[in-house]
């Protein structure tokens, strides 16, 4: 239970974030509904290898402007960082929207490009505003709360990409799912930009700090001196390894529906959104089990929940009966969970423990990392989709989460008790 002073500030941070989380949902939405649709189209006209390209790009600009994004949530408000960030998505948007409708590659990659140093700028400042707005006792449940909002988002965009790309109200010379996509994704992103407005403004931190020239040499750097907080660290890469391994599980499902299973998009979609869910209820299985100093005792026995989901759906693609779709549905949920559980309570500790000079800064380079390993995980699933098929590569990724979960279970042990409270 939490003290009256403590309820009084979780009942006001909720209702100042209220703008910034819409806004928020908006982006994850814009984001995902267009990558998927980008990815199903890619995949149908037989460039599934298209999809590492595009995550590759994806995670480019979290490795080379991640640094000058922490610098800017530190150094201004928070508010105008949010506002900065939507325009550039909109900018994102005209290009990708152009490049459906035309299906110009060039322009969709473009899109992916410029929508990721959206998302650059826009991370440090949205979770560095988690620990200003609420006690570091409810940051935990903050984060699963966002988390929610969040995978609601990502699960409507994924959800709703191979739907829109089905349909055919009208006989176009373009086929009507990508006009109906394009608009959907101009108008989202108009209406994410006009919530913007209403972040409510904070003082900045008043870092001093020169600006980060060297980009991604400056996030090494902070990388390297965050190693002095050896569980700190952990965290920080156990988050990189989450967006390693989720990333390629995503662009696997994608092949796995449409070529192994014979799907159609929107069911190769759903096979994503059942992924998610089982995400979402991780982070709130997080909440009530991870919400603690010995958090990290659920961080082994979390990554074998992932590695079991993984490994089941390669055994439920091998059936040949009727319960294959449902079976695979449940063991991709079953991944998701681990992933969710193994998520929040370390997106709660890498917000919680720097100073709040240096948030920006931490968040940043542990985007980088996480980036890093997106960026990774392109050219491990071109490598994958050349040397098996789509349910043997998850099997692949199963065994090397169980692996993992060993070396997390090692390291957390070590530096969890030494651990002590920002």
């Amino acid at each position: 239970m939490y003290s009256p002073e403590i309820k009084a500030q979780i009942r006001q941070g909720r209702s100042r974030f209220i703008a910034m989380a819409i806004t928020y949902f908006l982006g994850a939405f814009n984001d995902n509904f267009f990558k998927q649709a980008a990815m199903l189209l890619a995949v149908g006209v037989g460039l599934s290898g298209l999809q590492g390209t595009a995550t590759m790009l994806f995670a480019l600009p979290f490795i080379l402007f991640s640094a000058h994004a922490g610098w800017f949530a530190d150094r201004f408000a928070k508010k105008n960082v949010v506002v900065g960030a939507k325009f550039l998505e909109l900018l994102a948007m005209l290009a990708g929207a152009y490049g459906l409708i035309t299906l110009n590659w060039p322009f969709i990659l473009a899109m992916v490009f410029i929508m990721a140093a959206q998302s650059t700028l826009f991370g440090p400042a949205i979770n560095g505003s988690i620990p200003e707005l609420y006690p570091k006792e409810y940051v935990t449940t903050a984060n699963a709360v966002i988390k929610l909002v969040t995978t609601l988002a990502i699960l409507a965009g994924i959800g709703l990409a191979g739907l829109a790309l089905d349909q055919a109200w009208f006989a176009t010379a373009i086929p009507f799912g990508r006009l109906l996509v394009a608009i959907l994704v101009l108008l989202v992103s108009i209406l994410g930009l006009v919530v913007s407005f209403g972040v409510v403004k904070r003082p900045a931190a008043g870092a001093k700090e020169r600006f980060p020239w060297l980009g991604p040499l400056h996030s090494l750097a902070d990388l390297w001196q965050v190693r002095r907080d050896p569980l700190l660290f952990t965290a920080i890469c156990g988050d990189a390894f989450f967006y390693f391994i989720s990333s390629i599980v995503v662009l696997v499902i994608n092949v796995m529906g449409l070529t192994e299973l014979g799907l159609s998009q929107t069911m190769t979609s759903l096979l994503v959104v059942a992924l998610m869910v089982g995400v979402c209820g991780g982070a709130f299985l997080a909440a009530k089990i991870a919400d603690g100093p010995h958090w990290y005792r659920v961080m082994a026995p979390a990554v074998l929940v992932m590695a079991t989901g993984l490994a089941a759906t390669f055994m439920a693609v091998q059936l040949g009966t009727t319960l294959r779709f449902p079976l695979v549905v449940g063991a991709l949920a079953l991944a998701g969970c681990g992933g969710g559980l193994f998520l929040i309570p370390l997106a709660s500790f890498i917000q919680v423990r720097p100073r709040p000079d240096r948030k920006g800064k931490i968040i940043a380079a542990s985007n980088f990392a996480a980036f890093s390993g997106i960026f990774l995980s392109g050219t491990c699933f071109e490598l994958l989709d050349r040397a098996f098929a789509p349910s043997s590569a998850m099997l692949v990724l199963g065994l090397a989460a169980g692996l993992a979960a060993l070396c997390f279970r090692m390291a957390f042990q070590c530096y969890g008790t030494r651990q002590c409270h920002a």
